[in-house]
C-alpha cells in the first residue's frame, strides 16, 4: 500500500473520531440542558402549618409536566374519615403543572396523623407514585413515601402540642376579651337609659 493512500486512510479515520467525539458530546450537552428543564412531581407531607400536616403536591423542577396521575399505597385519611385521595386531583389527575409549583391539601393535626397511621399498621408510611410528562411528551414516574412517624422523638410532636395549647389560650383571651368589651357597651347602654329615666 501506499504511504499517500495510508495517510490519507488514517486522516479519514482521525476526522470520523473527531466527529463522533463532537456528535457524542452535543448530544451529553443537549441531555444535561433536558436534565434541568424536567419537571419532577413528588407529593409531600409538610409539617410547617401553625395546627395542621397537610399534603403538598410539588413541582420541583425546572420544567412544566402534564398528565399527572397518582397512586397511593394507602389512603390518606383524617381521623374524621375524610380521604384525602378522593380529592379530584388526586382521583382524576392534574392537567398542568408550571415548575416550582405545589398545590397543598390539609391533612389533619401531626398528633392525629401518627395516631392514625399507627392504629392502621402504617409503621413505614405511605408511599405515593406520580406518573407524569414533560411539555414533549416524555414520561416520567418519581415515588415518594410519607412517614411522619419518623419526627417521634424529635421533640416535633411536644412542640406542636405545645403549640396547639398556646393557641387555644390565646383563643380564649380574645373570647375573654370579647365579652368584657360587650359587658362594657351593655353597661354604658344601660346607663344612657337610666339617665334618660332620671330627666
Amino acid at each position: 500500500m501506499d504511504i499517500a493512500v495510508l495517510a490519507q486512510l488514517l486522516s479519514s479515520l482521525g476526522t470520523l473520531v473527531v466527529a463522533s467525539g463532537i456528535l457524542y458530546q452535543g448530544r451529553q450537552a443537549r441531555k444535561a440542558r433536558d436534565d434541568t428543564d424536567r419537571p419532577q412531581i413528588i407529593v409531600d407531607a409538610d409539617y410547617t402549618g401553625r395546627f395542621t400536616t397537610n399534603i403538598v403536591v410539588r413541582n420541583i423542577g425546572n420544567g412544566t409536566a402534564k398528565n399527572i396521575t397518582f397512586e397511593f399505597s394507602a389512603p390518606l385519611e383524617s381521623t374524621s374519615g375524610y380521604d384525602i385521595t378522593e380529592l379530584p386531583y388526586f382521583k382524576h389527575g392534574i392537567n398542568f403543572m408550571a415548575p416550582q409549583t405545589d398545590l397543598p391539601a390539609v391533612w389533619d393535626s401531626y398528633q392525629n396523623v401518627v395516631q392514625n397511621l399507627r392504629d392502621k399498621g402504617l409503621t413505614k408510611g405511605i408511599t405515593i407514585t406520580s406518573k407524569y410528562q414533560d411539555r414533549n411528551g416524555e414520561p416520567y414516574e418519581t415515588e415518594w413515601t410519607i412517614n411522619p412517624l419518623l419526627l417521634e422523638g424529635s421533640g416535633y410532636s411536644d412542640y406542636k402540642g405545645y403549640e396547639d395549647e398556646v393557641q387555644a389560650l390565646q383563643d380564649q383571651a380574645r373570647a375573654m376579651e370579647q365579652i368584657s368589651e360587650d359587658l362594657k357597651d351593655l353597661k354604658e347602654a344601660a346607663g344612657h337609659r337610666l339617665d334618660e329615666r332620671v330627666s
